[in-house]
């Protein structure tokens, strides 16, 4: 089918929590004047009363957008949707279920796919199963373009920019805000989380990684401080507090993207460790606790079953089937902070520093609701830069990271449209 009956972005899922919210964000910013929409989706019905409900709450009229039904339970039916579409936006998890299908229909049918994925396993798949018929294809398949991993992954790229000489490494800190009241998750990212804990043995990630990553990449002597498991931060950075590991995709996403950074464009690669900030010692204490025996029971298919059906219980409402009610969502927010350490002299790409670094620069990424607000607005921006800047998109198609993908695009403007913004903090002497 000609680009010109396609079009330009086609939301699959958009009757779920995200699908929603990327419709809001599609009518509320100018940044999508004279971009096509389609809605699609198993239920026809469910899909107009999306429309509906979406005219309601923001009094501009959507229910004239085209609707195509499409359900991963029928493939051909995914076949057609992509035929129709220039980008598929794909709000449909957990995508270790459910999201192949759709990146198969998407590239033998010539239309990109972004998705909003944080799950190593299957973005690193998609690479090794797709990334050759894609280059081939000519279309762009880059994953975790919500929350999980866009702040990260543009972060580090944001702060490589503004270094000024050779970045060593990372630590990036994460904290969630909340408002007077509270936040629930909705429980799709709830089960996520427990099918990629229960499945970690069986994803055999470094055999898909020795596939998609074959070159050896240089290392500096100097890595990022090794950790505790739950550790205090100096009073004097980031106001203190308390961090703990991210179990989220950033760090598999950045180093990804080092990779192709290094290997495609010949820049130095930099390590990176991934953090989340806890104000408190005793809610530290306590998620650790939580994590802890939560990833003990994903183990066993009896817990790991009641589990899944008792999100709510089983989360302290830390999840819910309901999700985050509006009020909640507009009173929370996040902040990224990425601590960059290297050196003020540049070298070749071919000399490595001695001692240690000289230089500290800090980042921050600011947004709205991390969960739906803010990853509904970056997976939109991320679908609006493979539409409008296939310029400074890689020469070839492929499956790629944002970083890879969206580094020399517009993608921080239109970020910054939706009140993602990405700021030097300071610069320091070490």
């Amino acid at each position: 089918m000609p680009s010109e009956d396609r079009f330009d972005i086609v939301i699959y899922g958009a009757t779920g929590f995200t699908g929603l919210r990327c419709i809001t964000s599609y009518v509320s910013s100018k940044l999508f004047k004279g971009i096509t929409l389609a809605v699609a989706g198993r239920n026809e019905t469910k899909l107009r009363q999306a429309l509906d409900k979406i005219s309601i709450e923001t009094g501009v009229n959507t229910r004239d957008v085209s609707i195509i039904v499409a359900s991963t339970e029928d493939p051909e039916s995914l076949h057609k949707m992509a035929r129709r579409a220039r980008v598929i936006v794909n709000a449909v998890g957990p995508y270790r279920l459910h999201g192949e299908a759709v990146v198969k229909a998407a590239v033998e049918e010539g239309a990109s796919h972004v998705d909003i994925s944080g799950e190593p396993a299957f973005l690193e798949k998609m690479q090794m199963k797709f990334g050759e018929l894609a280059k081939e294809k000519g279309v762009y398949v880059v994953g975790a373009c919500g929350w999980d991993s866009i702040p990260a992954d543009l972060g580090v790229n944001y702060l490589k920019k503004h270094f000024p000489g050779d970045l060593n490494h990372v630590e990036s800190f994460v904290q969630l805000l909340t408002g007077p009241a509270g936040y629930s998750f909705n429980a799709g990212t709830y089960q996520t989380l427990v099918l990629g804990i229960s499945s970690v043995m069986s994803d055999k990630l470094g055999q898909i990684r020795r596939q998609i990553m074959p070159e050896k990449i240089p290392r500096s002597a100097i890595r990022p401080p090794k950790r505790g498991k739950l550790w205090q931060i100096d009073a004097g950075e980031l106001n203190g507090g308390w961090a703990l590991p991210f179990m989220g995709s950033d760090k598999s996403i950045v180093q990804r993207s080092q990779y192709y950074q290094y290997v495609e464009k010949q820049e130095r690669p930099v390590s990176i460790e991934t953090y989340i900030r806890i104000g408190s010692l005793l809610w530290a204490v306590l998620l650790v606790v939580w994590v802890s025996i939560f990833s003990l029971l994903c183990m066993w298919t009896p817990t790991r079953r009641f589990l899944q059906k008792y999100p709510d219980l089983c989360s302290f409402n830390m999840f819910k089937n309901a999700g985050p009610t509006q009020e909640q969502m507009e009173q929370a927010g996040f902040i990224y902070w990425f601590i960059g350490s290297g050196y003020s002299e540049r070298k070749s790409l071919n000399e490595q520093h001695q001692g240690q670094p000289d230089k500290r620069v800090v980042v921050s990424c600011r947004g709205p609701d991390a969960g739906y607000i803010a990853t509904s607005a970056m997976v939109m921006s991320s679908a609006l830069a493979i539409i409008n800047d296939k310029k400074t998109l890689p020469k070839n198609g492929g499956v790629y990271t944002t970083a890879s993908a969206f580094a020399d695009t517009k993608i921080y403007e239109y970020l910054r449209d939706f009140g993602v913004t990405f700021q030097v903090e300071n610069e320091a002497k070490l």
